[in-house]
């Protein structure tokens, strides 16, 4: 940049904070994710459906030369956003700003730019895609930095969630893009199996016979299209998870049949199935898809240095993987008051084998009520299907009242299932 660019991009990040407020210096990838939201919004309908849907978006940006990969990862921040990607985004958001062209018309990619009025000159929306995309560059830069610091920062994740669940009264395993992960040999992928097999194991040896804890393992369907990649990967991903359960209770060990009867008598599997939505109307729930999902990083954690910490630009393309703790409140032990607890998990390389990737996981802050309200719900209905005594109709978690009535039809409405550890295996 020469000297005189830093006031121009100031001068047209003034008129674009009319429309996203949150500033591209402090947090650049979701300025660029807000910058999409406004622009879709602004798109108007075609034939009932959004003219700026994610495909035109795609078509659009291939069309001028700069097709961004991953587009919808990167979108809803479950994958990182590159400078270029950066830029690109930018530069078609804002010369494609106004739609002017036929409104009950889709139009055509190669006339849209005639079909639309920028918000800014050509040569503000160069300087505003550049600075942007240096901004990203620069906190790149910072995140590689960070690597070993992170290390110091984290705790091995099987003893993490061990500690975590011997004072929980349920956990729940959240894999946005990856159901479980778990120490492996580069080369060797049959060694997850002992991964999992050793992580179970701990939380096993730290449960109580008496203690009426859950496991519930959060997972998402996808769209369920063979041509669609995303709903490969999230099937391959539920797949992943329904292979190391088979494991669990087919391949022997010492352990196999005792901890196959601890483990059905305590997991519930709530796996997103959008085709199966139930729309009841008596039971809306407050909370969206995504709170229980985190299909979407949660605003709070995309731009915490905690957060670029555990998901350097490296570790955040294998998908955040999250655990959640539920559990009794210390101020108030003896009454149905709760906390949540929360902890992402990444593979770091072993500072003692090379070929080894262990798994460290970090505390991260609440990222909001809505997630209060979700998690509750899910508790709810998973103690409701394993029959493992009621759970009050109205729970204090985090100093929030949480309506827990009605729970399995409220997780209905958005197309979850909860399903049993031998019903998932036959899903």
């Amino acid at each position: 940049m020469n000297p005189a660019t830093p006031s121009k991009v100031q001068k047209s990040l003034g008129i674009i904070a009319q429309f996203v407020p949150i500033s591209p210096t402090e947090a650049p990838a979701q300025f660029v994710r807000d910058l999409a939201h406004r622009w879709k919004e602004r798109g108007g309908l075609v034939a009932g459906k959004p003219r700026h849907s994610d495909r035109y978006l795609d078509d659009l940006l291939r069309t001028r030369g700069t097709p961004v990969r991953s587009l919808i990862p990167k979108l809803t921040g479950r994958t990182n956003l590159r400078p270029a990607d950066a830029d690109a985004l930018v530069r078609v958001f804002l010369s494609h700003w106004r739609y002017v062209g036929n409104a009950g018309s889709g139009g055509t990619i190669g006339a849209s730019a005639r079909s639309y009025e920028p918000l800014l000159s050509n040569a503000e929306i160069e300087e505003v895609g550049r600075y942007v995309a240096e901004q990203i560059s620069k906190g790149a830069a910072e995140d590689r930095g960070e690597t070993e610091s992170a290390k110091v920062v984290t705790q091995p994740t099987p003893d993490l969630n061990a500690n975590e669940f011997q004072k929980c009264e349920a956990m729940f395993i959240v894999g946005a893009g990856q159901a479980v992960l778990a120490d492996h040999l580069v080369g060797r992928p049959q060694m997850a199996l002992i991964g999992f097999r050793d992580s179970v194991n701990k939380l096993w040896g730290n449960d109580d016979a008496d203690r009426k804890r859950l496991l519930v393992w959060i997972l998402d369907m996808g769209r369920q299209d063979i041509e669609d990649p995303e709903s490969r990967l999230r099937f391959m991903n539920v797949e992943a998870l329904v292979t190391r359960f088979k494991a669990l209770r087919r391949l022997k060990d010492s352990a196999t049949e005792s901890r196959w009867n601890w483990l059905v008598s305590k997991s519930i599997i709530v796996l997103h199935d959008a085709q199966s939505i139930s729309r009841a109307e008596s039971r809306l729930p407050n909370f969206e898809t995504h709170h229980v999902l985190f299909s979407a990083i949660p605003p709070r954690w995309a731009e915490l240095r905690e957060f670029r910490l555990l998901y350097g630009a490296e570790r955040l393309n294998e998908k955040p993987h999250y655990t959640i703790f539920l559990r009794r409140s210390a101020a108030h032990p003896d009454n149905a008051h709760y906390e949540l607890r929360y902890f992402g998990h990444a593979l770091f390389k072993s500072d003692e084998k090379k070929d080894v990737r262990e798994e460290r996981g970090l505390q991260l802050i609440a990222p909001g009520r809505s997630y209060i309200e979700a998690f509750g719900t899910v508790y709810a209905a998973a103690a409701q299907v394993l029959g493992l005594g009621s759970v009050l109709d109205c729970l204090s978690i985090d100093g929030m009242r949480v309506d827990a009535t009605h729970s399995i039809e409220k997780l209905r409405h958005y197309g979850f299932l909860l399903l049993r550890l031998d019903e998932f295996l036959k899903f």
